[in-house]
């Protein structure tokens, strides 16, 4: 398991998106994960992001009135999304106390029910066997305790529950130069640790949960990056806000604007890896 000398407490990754809500949402959306993009298409990056639900949450099966929980839900977008193209009664847990006040200011559903709630995964209050299925999207890298991450799934899924894990990988036997980049990455990107695909099988094989497919999105998502970049500059011409904005963090942060371009190095040399995990109670 990858991790930077010091590593992220669940405060840090709070305010981490509290103070960088601003530039989430100017150069994504609400929807904070990646995108998938098929070969050369022209696909929004509302239809990419919305591409990527699609495809973690389709092997779940979800049905109408089921529990569900999000974690690491963000700013809700995805949960409402789901909840209102399966209608299940949906949870999402998030860190961050001004994702959870977005969430909030946000229309509820048509169909199903989406909240979201501020909480950690790690201490949740949850009891034995209280969801269906669960989904954490780009989630799994800001947790301190990975073990306890599928320990916890196990336990608040049903039997027969079902889970679907999207989440960056490092890459397996990394050179010298890579486990560099991917610590600068894990650092500035308050990810307290990364594992590979194997130790995260491993981790949920002993806490009981079963491994029922893996589908590996690395040349899909990667043009996410591309794009953040090229918004990322034309917003620094076209808004003085976003300009000011920028100046104001990189004097607290000098060095989270090369976070952008050591992404796209990190998914060109492959050694940052995205993939989904399907797993079973």
């Amino acid at each position: 398991m990858l991790s930077p000398r010091s590593a992220a407490e669940p405060a840090d990754v709070a305010r981490h998106y509290d103070e960088l809500g601003f530039f989430y949402r100017q150069l994504w959306g609400e929807h904070l994960h990646h995108g998938v993009w098929d070969g050369d298409d022209d696909r929004s990056v509302a239809d990419a992001t919305t591409r990527l639900l699609e495809l973690a949450t389709a092997p779940l099966n979800l049905r109408p009135e089921e529990l569900v929980v999000d974690i690491g839900c963000g700013y809700g977008a995805g949960a409402r999304w789901i909840a209102e193209h399966t209608g299940v009664h949906l949870t999402g847990l998030t860190l961050s106390p001004h994702q959870v006040e977005v969430a909030h200011s946000r229309p509820a559903p048509h169909r199903g029910t989406a909240e979201v709630r501020l909480g950690d995964w790690l201490a949740n209050d949850y009891a034995d066997h209280s969801f269906e299925a669960a989904v954490a999207i780009e989630s799994l890298a800001h947790m301190r305790d990975k073990p306890a991450f599928f320990g916890e799934l196990a336990r608040t899924l049903a039997p027969g529950g079902r889970a679907a894990i999207a989440c960056w990988t490092a890459a397996p036997d990394l050179a010298c130069l890579e486990t560099l980049l991917l610590r600068r990455l894990c650092r500035d990107g308050q990810l307290p640790s990364l594992g590979t695909l194997d130790e995260y099988r491993r981790l949920a094989h002993h806490a009981g949960l079963r491994v029922t497919g893996h589908r590996d999105l690395t040349a899909a998502v990667e043009p996410t990056w591309w794009i953040i970049g090229r918004r990322a500059l034309a917003s620094l011409f076209r808004s003085p806000r976003f300009l000011l904005a920028s100046l104001a963090s990189a004097l607290r942060r000098p060095t989270f604007a090369l976070t952008i371009p050591a992404m796209i190095l990190a998914y060109r040399t492959r050694a940052l890896r995205y993939g989904i995990l399907w797993l079973e109670n």
